[in-house]
């Protein structure tokens, strides 16, 4: 959302390395030694734990017979844990001597490994800057957006995307794992603990896809995902009077992210914070009224834009949003009037919002009037920014948009947070009148007095009209946003993750989906049309081209599999077998993984958790 870093550059980072197309690492079937491989997967299999114990330390201790009560995603949270001890156990001789190798790896899966576990090592380390290390070993927050990590929405995302991972690292392990001793180097038993190791992260793969089947990980999850940023707040800075309209657009974007980040920490800070004055709070509402206003002339010049050729259909929604906008400009003046009669026992403070909103209502205006030299100063009286200036294309017309989208976001936020903060306040009696608008039965031997509740209440119900108004304004942006994709419709998805009950996503739910949709049923399918059973993958080696033949391979390595998975659901847990006893031989491990690949859940009734895995220390960094 802005130009900064975000997490879907390091997770696209680690598909990256794991590519077949990628050559950077060697090529993709390139054999290797099995050993330098296997402490690789550790590395990855450790930063992979870490992403996952960050999502929810609640469930460290969950009793087996209560699982069935939690929802899917908390059953694969338990799952996905277990599957990657189980993964690390086999691995666990392995442990590198020194947090990092001293020099790059021969083996090219090795060498792609290593990509992977520095893009997630660092990925993760972006996520965990909104966050502070908090009492008892919590986490605190440091931004709003250590809301949308802890969502429901990200969480899915994050353990699809770690499924995905392991899947492709299950594929090419298990390769090396079975090319055979002229193919890779190490012993038998290296290889098979390769080889057990990468069935469990197809282990880690069945219960993600499980859980995907009851409730699917939206495309809006994943893009949300991908683009929480660095908690690195935008440079202040001022408009020039040389910027073009694009400039003035990203500035417009940054100034309201940094009022957005001022906004959050006053409504997380505590009610005797000095920053919380009349003079604070009656600059927001005089600077909120003046962005508002703004931004309305800013939709109604783009709606004379799209009277000439331009994207079509969205005239009559910008003039909605340009009436929305009106009405907020009217709320917040009347806020700003309703403060009138009220002080607080800091006066003259202004805080870090209400100084970042001025910034917002100048770079709003610079935007919205065609004099390059307007301030704060200049007033309203003035020509606004002609539309053949203001938009010389589509691309202009969604930059314009996405620019008052995060405006007008980020005054619902302002009304919001002052309002909590008055009310607070107001509970610690820092919010005065003057004793003469006092009814005669306070005697109050002072000039000022605290706030009684029927003055208070009156503010507060302006607060609550003006946020109301903020939002249908931001809601009639975002409805433009929309249907012109402008850059900012994530903030419609942003916003429901914030406001998202996190614990509640762990309750007992019995809703859900019972079919996979859209994209992922597309790859799934077409994942599994690449990695053929062991009799067709024999059948292709033979040079096989008949597409009846190849497929009556396809269906005799499905029925097989089937035979294997219901005999596997009928064992008791103590009759299982451990994963390296299935790779013995090299044909048994194939058809196994065959097995495990398919992605049905029951298949992990194969595989029995390496007995150490109780009983681990714990993994350093890689």
């Amino acid at each position: 959302m802005t130009g900064g870093s975000t997490f879907g550059d390091f997770i696209s980072a680690a598909h990256w390395h794991l590519d077949p197309a990628n050559r950077a690492h060697g090529p993709a079937g390139g054999r290797g030694g099995a050993e330098e491989a296997a402490r690789s997967l550790l590395r990855v299999v450790t930063v992979m734990r870490r992403y996952v114990d960050d999502m929810a330390t609640a469930f460290d201790d969950v009793p087996s017979r209560t699982r069935r009560t939690l929802n899917p995603y908390a059953r694969t949270w338990i799952q996905a844990r277990q599957a990657l001890a189980s993964s690390a156990g086999y691995l666990r001789h392995h442990r590198p001597a020194s947090r990092w190798p001293v020099s790059p790896a021969a083996s090219p899966l090795a060498r792609r490994l290593d990509g992977v576990t520095v893009s997630l090592a660092t990925g993760r380390d972006l996520l965990q800057t909104h966050f502070a290390p908090g009492p008892r070993g919590t986490r605190q927050h440091r931004s709003e957006w250590a809301a949308v990590v802890s969502s429901p929405q990200a969480t899915r995302a994050l353990l699809a995307e770690l499924a995905s991972l392991g899947r492709q690292i299950a594929r090419q392990g298990t390769d090396l794992a079975l090319a055979g001793p002229s193919g890779a180097g190490g012993g038998q038993d290296e290889r098979r603990r390769l080889n057990a190791a990468c069935q469990w992260l197809w282990a880690l793969d069945a219960s993600v896809r499980a859980a995907h089947q009851r409730e699917p990980v939206s495309d809006r999850d994943r893009e949300l995902l991908r683009a929480i940023p660095v908690n690195a707040r935008p440079p202040r800075r001022l408009p020039d009077r040389g910027d073009p309209v694009a400039a003035l657009c990203q500035g417009v974007v940054d100034s309201a992210e940094r009022v957005h980040h001022a906004a959050w920490l006053s409504a997380t800070t505590e009610s005797w914070f000095p920053g919380l004055t009349i003079t604070s709070l009656r600059g927001v509402a005089e600077a909120a009224t003046v962005t508002s206003h703004h931004c309305e002339v800013l939709l109604r010049s783009l709606a004379a834009w799209t009277s000439s050729p331009g994207p079509g259909g969205i005239r009559a929604d910008l003039l909605a949003a340009a009436d929305a906008a009106g009405r907020a400009r009217q709320g917040w003046l009347r806020t700003a009037h309703a403060l009138d009669g009220f002080i607080t026992d800091m006066q003259q403070y202004s805080s870090p919002a209400a100084l970042e909103s001025r910034d917002l209502a100048l770079w709003t205006g610079r935007l919205a009037y065609a004099n390059p030299e307007w301030t704060l100063a200049s007033g309203p009286g003035h020509a606004a920014r002609p539309p053949e200036d203001l938009a010389q294309g589509p691309d202009d017309v969604r930059a314009v948009i996405a620019a008052v989208h995060h405006a007008s976001h980020t005054l619902t936020r302002l009304a919001q947070a002052d309002r909590e903060q008055i009310r607070a306040a107001a509970g610690m009696g820092r919010i005065l009148v003057p004793t003469r608008f006092l009814p005669d039965t306070f005697d109050i031997p002072r000039p000022f007095g605290h706030a009684p509740k029927d003055r208070v209440d009156p503010l507060l119900a302006v607060y609550q009209d003006t946020g109301q108004l903020s939002v249908e304004t931001t809601a009639a942006v975002a409805t433009v946003a929309e249907a012109t994709r402008a850059p900012s419709q994530l903030l419609t998805t942003t916003s429901t993750a914030v406001d998202t009950n996190h614990d509640a996503s762990y309750g007992d739910q019995t809703g859900g989906q019972d079919k996979m949709h859209g994209r992922d049923e597309v790859e799934v399918g077409r994942e599994s049309r690449d990695m053929p059973g062991p009799v067709e993958r024999t059948l292709l080696d033979l040079g096989v081209t008949s597409a009846d033949v190849l497929q009556r391979g396809a269906e005799i390595d499905r029925a097989s599999a089937q035979i294997i998975i219901d005999a596997a659901a009928g064992q008791t847990r103590d009759s299982r077998r451990t994963a390296p006893m299935l790779s013995r031989s090299a044909g048994t491990a194939e058809l196994v993984n065959h097995v495990l690949a398919s992605g049905d859940p029951r298949a992990v009734a194969l595989l029995r958790r390496p007995v150490s895995v109780q009983r681990e220390p714990p993994e350093p960094e890689p």
